[in-house]
């Protein structure tokens, strides 16, 4: 094994797609395999990286994107919240790769066999004689493997990311499944109804309504406004909100639940010209109708229907200046991480 620190970061290519990488930070290399701390594209520590060498097309240590996300993870440093789950503990125990095989039952996992392009989750149960058993069990989120593979048709395996971790069926043994809490629902667009937002309705007016979403595992996400024509249905019991309300449960034990302080945000909200004032000056997304992309900019007005946006540095984003009609628009967000890091470019 050869120790190469974690100071560095990459994007990591694997092949999959030219466009497609992921952002790791490489602890080591041993027998044709290589382990990356990752993270994702807030900054937050999201899970390490088991990857046969051979997998990894190429690696870049300079880039605009990397740039991006050093400066994030520097300002999710200085407010506490780069490790909100503790990865930092699992890595000091890792020291080789049966090391880390040794952490892997009992937790869930994200992993892809080698001559197969797509990947899936699986619990795993144990891993004994080069086997690793993968144990069924429910869930809300995952369609879930099940069965043994070898150790050696392994390509790639993730492990102990946030989200797996509360996806992990001993927590679910402590919380058992219940109805949907905090009045959540998902929000499914006619653009795409298969996916959706999650949030809690704040308010609403004859044309938007006003959500405060949370994201996959229950946290606080941003305000998003939403054009009530652009909505395909709303549903209000589903599996998944059950799931993602239980996680939430889990996240305020730990005080995680807000780690960009949207709440606050949300309760100086009572009708929807609160909003428009609290937005004002704010870096906000929006996608236009019969458009598929979202716009970045900041709203420097709104006068009736006429937003004004001018631009401002971003190391991720074209960011738009000019004047649309809020009527033209499906929705818009505001606050949450990802918009609270891009209005520190301002």
């Amino acid at each position: 094994m050869r120790s190469l620190g974690i100071e560095k970061l990459y994007e990591i290519y694997t092949g999959r797609a030219e466009d497609s990488f992921e952002v790791g930070k490489l602890l080591f290399e041993e027998n044709g395999w290589q382990l990356y701390w990752t993270l994702d594209e807030m900054s937050w520590d999201d899970s390490l990286l088991l990857i046969r060498k051979s997998a990894v097309t190429r690696l870049l240590d300079q880039s605009d994107y990397l740039a991006e996300i050093r400066r994030r993870r520097k300002l999710l440093a200085q407010k506490g919240l780069a490790d909100p789950f503790k990865l930092e503990d699992k890595i000091s125990l890792i020291k080789s790769v049966e090391r880390f095989m040794d952490l892997l039952p009992g937790q869930v996992v994200y992993f892809g066999l080698e001559g197969e392009d797509y990947q899936q989750w699986g619990y795993i149960d144990k891993i004994f004689d080069g086997q690793v058993n993968f144990a069924a069990y429910p869930s809300g989120k995952y369609r879930l493997f099940a069965g043994e593979v070898a150790v050696s048709q392994l390509r790639r395996l993730a492990a102990f990311s946030g989200e797996w971790l509360l996806d992990n069926p001993k927590f679910k043994k402590d919380f058992p499944s219940e109805s949907a809490s905090e009045y959540l629902r998902e929000v499914h667009l006619k653009e795409d109804p298969a996916s959706f937002a999650v949030g809690r309705l704040l308010c609403a007016d004859d044309d938007f309504s006003l959500y405060l979403t949370v994201d996959e595992i229950g946290r606080d996400d941003s305000l998003l406004l939403v054009k009530k024509k652009a909505v395909d249905r709303v549903i209000d019991q589903s599996e998944y909100l059950q799931d993602v309300s239980r996680c939430r449960r889990q996240l305020k034990e730990r005080g995680l639940e807000d780690p960009f302080e949207v709440q606050g945000k949300a309760a100086e909200i009572k009708q929807m010209q609160d909003f428009w004032q609290l937005v004002a000056g704010q870096v906000v997304s929006f996608v236009m109708k019969d458009e598929e992309e979202a716009e970045y900019g900041i709203l420097k007005s709104k006068e009736g229907d006429a937003l004004s946006f001018e631009q401002y540095p971003s190391g991720k984003y074209e960011t738009f200046a000019g004047q649309i009609n809020l009527a033209e628009v499906d929705r818009l967000e505001a606050f949450g991480g990802e918009l609270t890091l891009e209005n520190n470019n301002c």
